[in-house]
């Protein structure tokens, strides 16, 4: 459709009184034609000739008076006024949004939102009732449909760039880097842009992985306008994300020395130490933070996360309900209490608070856009999608509920990372697979993340161990073809990985192959490298010092050929891993394992165990450290396990 149809469309629609779409064709057209000079006329136009003045009902002074109320904790009152007023004169507009402000204030959003929509109802051309909605349901966690109303409170004042800014920062919010990198852009290129937009522009890139753009952009920035401490913390956190924690804590000082009562530094400095190991002076740093500000959302979560990694679940679990307790929207806490509550398998509150993940910043995923609605067991059979989120290893855990959908649902799609469809082809026979080009295509009516699929089928320890069986297989062929290219028959093959690249906890899981050699000397195992990465420096350096093989069947890409890496775990006797994908690999088959886990970060929620046995995974025996960093004991201890280990 051309502009000059989309804007006859448009015509009709408010000729027609029908403002809403109207406005919708108008999103459309600033969509497609951005720089349509035409588009900021009609609008004019239409807001001028449609747009009704709302009666002030109340003076500024009466205002003031009802906010006054809602600070000392009497909300209650003014909307008690406010709805007597409403039933003396139903049509006041006025009434009808401040109500729809007064109930977001309480946090009762379903009240705020009609009251918000009513108001939009009676005069869709104001756009201070879009920019309510939005915050209403942002603040409600409805990021997607908040940002829908912002463009339709942009189409209504295309110069506003407060309006881009909200935009901006809802798409980092929904780790829509890219489009947020784009407003940002426009707005610097204007010249618009005061400090705040320029800590959130930094914000996005470093989210964004642009961190030596985010230096370049700030160090430019410098030279002509005045620096200040959070130009120097973003500087810092930039290298932070780039692992140069030494440096990083330079500029946090440096942040530091600007302004001592900046507790985003004293965080991000606890952080840092945190990251090299040292715990003490990473708890000092976030205690100075909550010196300085008891109710510091970002400290809360530092004390509660380091109790969690810790092992200290039930003081994490209190320190979250706290932290949530002491600030508003704080869906970090809430989904990190979800992974506390579901390390102590309380399963009911656990899940609740797992479904916050996509809010904060904690998860890598991007949720799927779809306006289908979410899947529930109570519904009528339907074509259902499961579409997959986070990690390789975290995928393969959920795999185990797929058998469990089948009777509930007509027809089972699934929207996966390809490496594993032949692993759920086998298994799962009946399922189909969909990517973004046929999604719409399809005759999909629901629609569920994987990660939610523990919440419809497990509520206790006994739903867990239902479902802790063994839910994948090898191909069969290939694991004897590969078994038999080994060519032995005197020793036993323990399948080994020993690193993690996760970005953020890899250091802390990870291990290495000198740590391992009371392991590697064991003369009745053959070890095989079963590492999803690139090993061959590191296996031929410990050869030519040790003289001790480790070894590689190059026919399997052990990165991209994830069902040729499923074949090699099940060859083995048993395996010794890390907490990375081969964990899961090997617990999905059933297959002995020994796991070697760290205490603090990189210990994740689903490794909790029963006797030192996995209860998401009962073949996997789980070997923790005493204290973070500390490898020698669990190695001693597995050493004493495998000295006379045998095939069972």
């Amino acid at each position: 459709m051309s502009v000059n149809e989309l804007f006859n469309k448009a015509n009709k629609l408010f000729l027609k009184q029908d403002y809403f779409e109207g406005l919708k064709i108008y999103e459309q057209i600033w969509i497609k034609y951005p720089k349509n000079i035409r588009l900021h006329e009609e609008i004019n136009k239409k807001i001028k000739r449609y747009n009704k003045p709302i009666s002030q009902t109340y003076s500024e002074n009466d205002v003031k008076h009802f906010f006054k109320l809602e600070q000392t904790g009497q909300v209650s009152k003014v909307i008690q006024i406010l709805t007597e007023n409403l039933t003396k004169n139903p049509k006041d507009l006025f009434t009808i949004s401040l109500l729809g402000s007064f109930y977001n204030l309480i946090k009762d959003y379903k009240k705020a939102i009609f009251f918000q929509k009513t108001a939009i109802q009676k005069s869709p051309l104001e756009r201070a009732f879009y920019l309510n909605l939005s915050e209403t349901l942002q603040n409600k966690g409805e990021l997607e449909e908040s940002v829908k109303i912002l463009y339709l409170a942009k189409i209504l004042s295309l110069k506003d760039i407060t309006i881009d800014y909200k935009i901006a920062k809802l798409e980092t919010k929904m780790k829509n880097f890219s489009r947020a990198d784009l407003i940002y852009k426009n707005l610097i290129r204007q010249e618009k842009i005061n400090k705040e937009m320029v800590y959130s522009y930094c914000d996005n890139l470093i989210k964004f992985k642009k961190e030596e753009e985010a230096i370049s952009f700030i160090e430019y920035y410098e030279k002509t306008k005045e620096t200040d401490d959070y130009l120097k913390l973003y500087i810092g956190l930039a290298f932070f994300n780039q692992k140069f924690f030494k440096k990083a804590i330079d500029y946090f000082l440096f942040a530091l020395d600007i302004n001592p009562n900046n507790t985003d530094a004293l965080n991000m400095l606890g952080n840092a130490y945190e990251r090299l190991g040292d715990i003490t002076k990473a708890k000092h740093f976030y205690n100075d933070a909550l010196k300085k500000n008891p109710n510091d959302k970002m400290t809360l979560n530092n004390l509660a996360a380091l109790s969690f990694y810790k092992g200290e679940q039930v003081i994490a679990e209190k320190l979250y309900s706290e932290a949530i307790k002491k600030s508003d929207n704080n869906y970090e806490a809430i989904y990190l209490l979800g992974l506390c509550q579901l390390a102590q398998l309380k399963f009911i509150e656990g899940w609740k608070n797992y479904k916050f993940r996509w809010l904060g910043n904690q998860l890598g995923s991007k949720k799927l856009f779809t306006n289908l609605p979410q899947f529930a067991l109570n519904t009528d059979k339907r074509n259902l999608l499961v579409w997959d989120e986070q990690g390789l290893g975290d995928k393969i855990l959920f795999l185990r509920f797929l058998k469990g959908l089948e009777p509930y649902v007509d027809n089972l799609f699934i929207k996966i990372d390809k490496r594993l469809h032949e692993i759920i082809k086998r298994t799962f026979p009946k399922i189909n697979f969909i990517n973004n080009k046929n999604l719409l295509e399809s005759n999909i009516n629901s629609q569920i993340p994987i990660g939610d699929l523990g919440s419809l089928f497990i509520k206790d320890t006994y739903d867990l161990k239902n479902t802790s069986k063994k839910y994948i297989t090898s191909d069969s062929f290939l694991t004897n073809e590969l078994k038999n290219s080994l060519r032995n028959k005197n020793k036993l093959i323990c399948g080994l990985s020993w690193i993690s690249k996760n970005d953020n906890v890899g250091l802390s899981k990870s291990i290495t192959l000198n740590l391992l050699k009371p392991i590697l000397e064991l003369n009745n195992i053959l070890f095989l490298d079963i590492q999803y990465s690139d090993t061959q420096d590191e296996r031929s350096k410990f050869f030519n010092d040790h003289g001790i093989r480790i070894h590689k069947i190059e026919s399997v890409d052990n990165f991209n050929d994830i069902n040729g890496v499923t074949s090699l775990v099940d060859l083995c006797d048993f395996i010794i891993t890390i907490s990375n994908t081969n964990a899961h690999i090997a617990g999905a088959l059933g297959k002995k394992t020994f796991l070697l886990l760290p205490r603090g970060k990189g210990r994740f929620w689903y490794w909790n165990a029963y006797n030192e046995k996995s209860l998401w995974y009962p073949s996997i025996e789980i070997i923790e450290q005493n204290s973070p960093g500390q490898w020698k004991p669990v190695i001693n201890k597995l050493l004493n396990k495998l000295k006379d280990y045998k095939s069972e």
